[in-house]
């Protein structure tokens, strides 16, 4: 992901997958299925936190990823796994929503989310989850949306729109 280069497009470079739409999700992806926006989205309703819990391992990736998410007007908490996000959370109010990696030491993003999804204060945070690879076990994570690396920008900020 280049935060410098164009916002509306892949990176060129890239191979591109027939089998995925422009938005980076599989056709029959679940994840693709609209969802009810975050809390407070309702008209007249609270004002949303613009907060996103951005959880990955590499420092490149989430120093890319905050710093798109920052010059978008969005504030950005970080943490490094799944351990390190569950003891923010703890300590933070609830964000609007959690950019999620799979793979990671310590508590990996399949476990963060079966945690996330037993603890009621932050059970209903929406999540976006990127991955390198398949993720061949998406079902054990609940309704997400899911995108591949290398991340398509103009995907991302599709997916956060939606929910902050």
């Amino acid at each position: 992901m280049d935060a410098n280069g164009p916002r509306s497009g892949d990176n060129d470079d890239a191979p591109r997958d027939p089998e995925r739409g422009d938005d980076g999700v599989a056709p029959g992806d679940p994840s693709a299925a609209p969802r009810a926006p975050g809390r407070g989205a309702a008209e007249g309703g609270p004002a949303r936190s613009r907060t996103i819990l951005v959880i990955e391992d590499d420092q490149g990736v989430s120093d890319a990823l905050v710093g798109v998410l920052s010059d978008e007007g969005y504030e950005v908490m970080t943490a490094r796994n799944g351990a390190e996000a569950l003891a923010r959370l703890r300590d933070a109010p609830a964000p609007a929503l959690i950019v999620l990696d799979l793979m990671m030491p310590m508590l990996d993003g399949y476990a963060f989310r079966a945690e996330q999804l037993r603890v009621p204060s932050i059970a209903d945070v929406p999540v976006v989850v990127l991955t390198a690879g398949a993720a061949p076990r998406a079902a054990e994570l609940g309704p997400v949306d899911i995108l591949k690396k290398p991340v398509n920008l103009a995907a991302l900020l599709d997916a956060v729109g939606r929910y902050v």
